[in-house]
C-alpha cells in the first residue's frame, strides 16, 4: 500500500528483483529518493558469491560521503575492514544475523576472494545517497578504490572506524522517555543520516499518549523485525506484521499509536528517525 505521504510494503509479497549496481546481487526495493538516491532496500546475496565482481580479485574503497546501515536478517556474509593504507589483511568480519553496521564516511573496506558466504544473507541496506555500488551512477565520484600497494595516497589523514553491533548480544534498556518500552540504541544520528533504534513493544503495553510520533527526520521508518504492531496514520488503521516496512513523510502526515489493543503478541521494531517517541 502506498499513499501520497506514506508507504506500507509486505517484504513477503514482494518480487527479488536483480540489483543493476553489483552483479549477483538481488534486492527489494522499499524506497528510493531520485534526487538525493538516497535508498532503502533488502539486499539478497547468493551462496558463494564473489566471482562475478572485481574478478574475483580483493578490493577495497571508502565512500567521500556517504553514509551506510544495515542489518542482517539472515545467513552470512563474509566482509573485511581495513586500519590503513598498509593493511593488506584486514579484519575479517561474518555478518550473521542480527549484526548491525554503522558505516561513516571514510570507513575503509572490501572483499577478498575467500572465504566467501556459505548460506547466502539477506541484509535490511539503507544510505544517504548514491555511488556506493560499483556499477551504479557516480561510483567513480562518490567511491575511492584504494589499490593494495604501500605508502599508496589517499585524501584522507586516517580512516574512520565502521562500528559492528551484534544487537542480540546488547542488553535491553529502559526505554528513556516512554514508560513500559524498552530499547537498544544502534546509532546516533550524524554525517546526514538518522538515529537507528531497536524498540521492544511487550503484549500488555498501552500508550499514555495520544500524540503522534516525535520525530526530526524528514524520512522515518519501521522495520518489523517481530510480533505485530497496531498503528494510525493519515486517517487509515493498519496492523504491521513481520517483515513488513513502514515509512512516512513527517512533515505531512502524523504517525500515532491504536488506541485499541496495540499488539496481541509483542513486537521487536528497527526504527530510523525515531523510537516511538512522542
Amino acid at each position: 500500500m502506498t499513499k501520497r505521504y506514506f508507504s506500507y510494503l509486505c517484504s513477503e509479497d514482494m518480487v527479488w528483483e536483480d540489483d543493476p549496481g553489483i552483479p549477483g546481487f538481488k534486492q527489494k526495493v522499499f524506497f528510493f529518493d531520485d534526487k538525493t538516491r538516497e535508498v532503502i532496500r533488502l539486499w539478497f546475496v547468493p551462496p558463494n558469491w564473489g566471482a562475478e565482481i572485481f574478478d574475483g580479485k580483493p578490493d577495497r574503497h571508502y565512500h567521500r560521503s556517504v553514509v551506510e546501515r544495515g542489518y542482517q536478517l539472515y545467513g552470512d556474509f563474509p566482509h573485511w575492514e581495513f586500519n590503513t593504507v598498509d593493511d593488506f589483511e584486514g579484519d575479517l568480519y561474518v555478518f550473521k544475523r542480527g549484526l548491525f553496521m554503522n558505516r561513516p564516511p571514510g570507513s575503509l573496506h572490501g572483499l577478498l576472494p575467500e572465504p566467501r558466504s556459505q548460506a547466502g544473507a539477506v541484509i535490511l541496506y539503507w544510505n544517504n545517497g548514491g555511488g556506493t555500488s560499483i556499477l551504479e551512477d557516480g561510483f567513480e565520484q562518490e567511491t575511492v578504490t584504494v589499490p593494495f600497494e604501500k605508502d599508496f595516497k589517499v585524501e584522507l589523514n586516517s580512516f574512520k572506524a565502521c562500528t559492528l553491533e551484534n544487537t542480540e548480544s546488547l542488553e535491553w534498556q529502559l526505554h528513556p522517555n516512554v514508560d513500559g518500552l524498552k530499547l537498544k540504541h544502534l546509532a546516533d544520528s550524524g554525517y546526514g543520516a538518522d538515529s537507528v533504534d531497536m524498540v521492544y513493544v511487550p503484549s500488555d503495553w498501552a500508550p499514555t499518549y495520544s500524540k503522534g510520533i516525535k520525530t526530526s527526520s524528514s524520512n522515518p521508518w519501521i522495520y518489523v523485525l517481530n510480533g505485530e504492531l497496531s498503528i494510525v496514520i493519515d486517517g487509515s488503521n493498519l496492523t504491521l506484521k513481520q517483515d513488513q516496512f513502514f515509512r512516512w513523510e513527517s512533515s505531512h502526515a502524523d504517525l500515532a499509536l491504536s488506541n485499541e489493543l496495540l499488539s496481541a503478541t509483542g513486537c521487536t521494531l528497527l526504527c530510523s528517525g525515531h523510537s516511538l517517541s512522542a
